[in-house]
This record gives C-alpha cells, structure tokens and sequence, in this order.
C-alpha cells in the first residue's frame, strides 16, 4: 500500500474521498488588471462520481462553480477564468469539493514597473567521478546511463538528456551549467573511441547509444553558443579543494588539476569559449583558493548563504547581489554569488512527487516562492544551486521530476514576460551587476557545514586519508629529488587525482576498493622510481676514537636516468655531524657518488648508525651502521 506521507514535498499529496485534486495558476505572477487563468488539477483513484468543485476566494467568497462527472482513474485538467480584481498585493483561494478544503494556493498581484527585474538563475551542476580503471575501462555507468537511460519514462531518458531537450523545448530559459570536466572527458571519450565496461560490454561511436550523447552534448553546446547557458568548469575530479589546501596544504594539486579542468572545458565546449567561472565541488572553499582561481583566469564561483556567507567578514548586505572577495595578501579576487539555500534545498530534497499533478502543484509553488523574492526591494539577483542530476534520480519518483522541471521552466518564463524576473546566467549577471561590496575572509567549510561526510562519517576514512597524504608526500619527494616534474610524477599525479574525488569518499557511497586502485597506481608509480637511489655501501674510513673526527664514507646509486639532488642524514645518540654536511648532493644521471661525511663522537662505546637519503621530508633508503668508539687516551706525562 501507498504512503503517501513518503512523498516529501513543499506540498504533499492528499486524497480524500477517492479524488486528489490541486489548485494552481497559469502564472505565479500577474500585472495589475491581468486575465487569471486557474487551473484545477483532478485525478480519481476510486470509482465514477460526480463533485461539486468551487474556488472560495480568502474572504469565504465563492468566485467559482463548477459540477464535474470524473470517471474511475480518470486524470482531468479544467481551467478557468477568475475576476480578481486591481487589488494588489498576495492573493489566496482555497479549491474546495465536495464541501471539503482540498487545496488553497495563492498567486501575486503587482505592477512590476515599480523596480527593476529581479536576475535569477539555476545553477545545475552535473557531475561524475571519473569512473574508469587506469586502463580505461569503465567501472560505473553513470555518466553514460544518465544519458541515455530511462529513468524519466515516459516523459524523457536520463536526467542529463533530460535537461538539454528542456533548453530546446525552452528557448527562453536560461540557466548555467557546470557539466563537469571528468564528465566531459568520460563523453567524449565514448564519441571519440568508444567505451568498453570492466564486464567486456563494448560501445564503439556508431552505436545509438554513444550517438545519443553526442546529440546531448552537441545541444549544450548549441545552447551555449545561442547565449541560452553559461558553463561552469571546475577541478578535473569532484575534489574537496578547500580540505585539499587547508588539511593536506596540496596547493599544487589544486592548481594544476583546474588548470586541465579548464582546458578539457574549453577544448570541449568549442576552441572560442573561455571559462571564466568555476564550481567549487561540494562548496568546499577556502580563501586559500583565491590567489589558485585568478591566476587560472577564474573570475567567480558560486557558494552558500548559510555556511560561507552568514559567516564571511567584510560588507555585507544580503545573498541577493554579488560580491568581491579579496585575499588581503596578495591584492587577489574572485566575484562571489552567494546560493539562496532555502530554495536551493527545497528542490534538491523536497522532490518526492507522487504523480503527475501533484508534480505540476508543486512547480507551481515552487515558482511561486521564487516570485515572493520579488519583493526583496534591495534584491538584484537570486542564485539557485544544486545537483543537476542528483535531484532527480534519488526521487522516489524520478519520472515525476521531468513534469516539475517542464512546469517550472514555463512558470519561470511566465515570470520573465511579466517582466519580473530576468532569466539570465551567472555570467550575464556579473557583467549586468557590478559588485559593489567587498568581503575580506569567508570560512573555510563546505554546503554541509562539516567536511565529515567525507572525513569521519566512515571509521576508515582517517587511515585512507593518512595513505592519500603520504603519497602525495612521496610524489612531491620525488619531484624535489629529480628537480621538477617528468611523465612518472604526472602520472602518478594523474592517479592521485582520481583516488581523490570526493564522490568516492561520501560516507554513504563509500568506495575504498576504487579509492585503493588510484592509490595503489600512484604509489607504483612513484616508488619504482624512488627505490632506483639507494644507499650501496656505508663505512667508517679508520679506527674512530671518542672527541676525534673521523668520517662515514657513504655511496649513493642514482639508476635513474636523470640527475638528483639528495640529502645524506646521519643520526645516532652523541654522534654529531660536522660543517656543511647537510647541503643536498648532486648525482649525475645513471652513476654513483661518494662521499666523506665528518662526524665526532661524544661517548666511547658500540655506536648504531643510522645514514639516511631524504628529499623534501620523506625518507628514501636508510642503512645501519655498527661503529665501535675506542675510548682516547690522555697523551704520556713529560
């Protein structure tokens, strides 16, 4: 049996006496001296009846009459013309049958020329894990079966087709997209190549299936050459940058992963296009990515008013205008646009539609909530932002999601024709609203507030975390050891990249065995190349004595075929390195280098010593040496 409390929504579905019935309007918003169109939506889930239906204005009036026969199952739209008035202001009516109250909906009476149009915009972020092994190999369908499957039935295939055939039903709803770059690559992999899943099911580019894709991504880029879309790039992987700069200070991996998010971006979306905004995967920001996103040519991003703007320093005013954010240090800036989080969450959570009509009622509220943001007098824009897809899938009835993003799209042109709001993008909007406010600091955090969904929530979260820092660390050392970057360490960089994307680390989509593979690739990687230096020999030169120096003769192999820069440690309990014993050695390529490192002792006795190669704080190879301290006799008396 249905539960129809199951079905989350701004307004739930309700069915009394065998009939579900809902009341909305043709528009959300109307002009001073409109003709209002209402709409009263019914669907009978017992046998045949006839009802009475009336539309009862907020004063008990009845503005409405009407007897209808509804047959059994029978789905029935009526549409009526309502004399409401020149009255402004917010205007409510109850639908009532039967005598019963079934729906009470409202809609807005107001003369739009009293301020300017409000900017608004959606911003959809569709994202995939780059879900493919290192050999190329697909390991989880999503970016390709949210395409072309059929979780929207009847009314469409997967979600990310979904939308682009709305941006073609819908010429004049505009809207940003961030199609993330590991999605990007994953389609055009499948255009350019072909795909075969880790199953050995195969996909070459003639295939319906591929060439649906390659229809979906053609419209997106079509809408984005129309002017319909702005698209957002981002970090390659869906990585928490923000965690990435302040725990594991991986600047670098930042930096350089969105600086090939934005080319993949840009190579995909046509060689004239220049990404100038970006998606902080899961809102994870700090001010440390800042001087990261403008020297990458990034101008603004998008975060929340909750967790970033309610706590950010500098002047403020409200989430409904951009702002700069300036890092104090370096004189560097992003704009900002905060997200309205109430109506951002609202569709991202509250999408449990039951069937059609209630799907259709709740569009209808939804703009309707927009709308009521209208009234905002120091308002200039309104920034919506959620998963693009995620809302949709996890639906308990995605079909269900088509018919509100359909109804929604049309009560949002409605909005723009009434000449309320201005469908626009995050792009148009920074050109059309010049930032006049400048914040300082914004808290390092995330959508959630927390950064546990992804470090804590899982009891092995801290030691995959502790694995990730420590090859991350073995990379750089690597790089520190050959100075600079060659094939190897991008590689094994590469591989770090993938083990890092969050989508693998959220507690509820936990996924260590992939996370272990991009490690175990990295660690391969780098190490094979580490375990090519090594300590050969190490040994004392002569017979030590205590408070003398003598000196540890070290030899270094360097197999590698480029030249090195090492640093050689000596430790042990009152033994003390001498002069400038500390200062990196150079090793050519393929050869070996000696060397004499002075060192005296405080005590006689058997010494362990411990020599060690180090590069950028990671310890390479190590050797342990006995050395037996002869005690020192005082010279013979005159």
């Amino acid at each position: 049996m249905v539960n129809l409390n199951d079905y989350v929504s701004i307004i739930h579905p309700q069915i009394i006496d065998g009939i579900e019935a809902y009341l909305v309007f043709d528009k959300p918003a109307y002009r001073i001296g409109s003709m209002v169109k209402a709409v009263v939506l019914l669907r009978n889930h017992g046998s045949s009846q006839s009802i009475d239906v009336k539309i009862v204005e907020s004063s008990n009036n009845a503005v409405l009459t009407d007897k209808l026969m509804i047959g059994e199952g029978e789905l029935v739209t009526k549409t009526y013309d309502l004399p409401i008035g020149d009255k402004e202001g917010v205007h409510e009516f109850k639908l009532v049958i039967n005598n019963k109250v079934y729906d009470t909906t409202k809609t807005i009476i107001r003369d739009p020329s009293s301020r300017k149009p409000l900017y608004l915009t959606i911003v959809w972020h569709h994202h995939q894990a780059p879900n493919y092994t290192p050999d190329g190999r697909i390991h989880s369908p999503w970016a390709y079966i949210y395409v072309w499957g059929e979780q929207l039935k009847p009314y469409g295939k997967g979600p990310y087709n979904f939308h682009a055939v709305i941006l073609k039903k819908h010429p004049h709803f505009k809207a940003t997209y961030n199609l993330s770059p590991s999605l990007l690559y994953q389609w055009r992999l499948a255009i350019e190549r072909g795909i075969e899943f880790i199953d050995g099911k195969k996909y070459d580019p003639s295939t319906p299936e591929i060439m649906l894709v390659k229809e979906t991504l053609d419209s997106y880029i079509d809408s984005l050459n129309r002017g319909q879309i702005d698209v957002l790039t981002s970090i390659y992987a869906h990585t928490i940058a923000g965690f990435l700069t302040d725990v594991m200070k991986a600047h670098d991996i930042v930096y350089e992963e969105i600086a090939y998010g934005k080319k993949i971006t840009e190579e995909t979306m046509g060689s004239s296009y220049e990404a100038q905004g970006i998606w902080t995967p899961e809102m994870a920001f700090s001010m440390d990515l800042i001087p990261i996103y403008y020297d990458n040519g990034i101008r603004y991003t998008v975060l929340d008013e909750v967790h970033h703007f309610n706590h950010a320093e500098g002047d403020k005013n409200s989430i409904y205008e951009p702002y700069i954010v300036v890092d104090t240090s370096s004189g560097k800036y992003i704009y900002v646009f905060f997200r309205d989080s109430e109506l951002s969450n609202i569709m991202s959570f509250n999408n449990n539609f039951y069937n059609e009509i209630h799907a259709w009622r709740n569009a209808y509220e939804y703009s309707l909530r927009i709308a009521y943001k209208w009234f905002i007098k120091e308002a200039k824009s309104l920034v919506i932002a959620l998963d693009g897809e995620n809302w949709m899938i996890f639906s308990k009835n995605p079909p269900a999601t088509a018919i509100f993003l359909d109804k929604l799209a049309i009560y949002l042109e409605t909005l723009q024709d009434m000449s309320f709001f201005k469908l626009s993008t995050l792009r148009e909007i920074m050109e059309n609203i010049p930032a006049s406010k400048v914040l300082t600091n914004i808290p390092t955090n995330t959508w959630l507030g927390t950064f546990r969904k992804w470090r804590g929530e899982r009891q092995e979260h801290e030691q995959y975390w502790v694995r990730a820092y420590e090859i991350y660390r073995k990379i750089n050392c690597y790089e520190k050891l050959i100075g600079g970057k060659d094939q190897d360490s991008r590689r094994a960089r590469w591989s770090l990249w993938h083990a890092l994307d969050s989508d693998y680390w959220w507690a509820e989509f936990w996924s260590p065995s992939i996370i272990n593979m991009w490690l175990a690739e990295a660690r391969n990687i780098v190490e094979s190349n580490l375990k090519k230096v090594r300590i050969r020999e190490a040994k004392v030169d002569k017979e030590p004595f205590e408070d003398e120096e003598f000196n540890i003769l070290v030899i270094v192999d360097n197999e590698l075929d480029k030249d090195i820069y090492v640093t050689v440690t000596i430790g042990s309990p009152g033994l003390m390195m001498l002069r400038d014993e500390l200062k990196p050695l150079i090793i050519k390529a393929k050869s070996s280098y000696a060397r004499k490192i002075p060192v005296k002792a405080t005590y006689s006795g058997l010494y362990l010593v411990v020599i060690s190669l180090v590069s950028n704080g990671v310890l390479i190879d190590s050797k342990t040496v006995k050395v037996n301290i002869k005690p020192k006799l005082p010279p013979n008396p005159r």
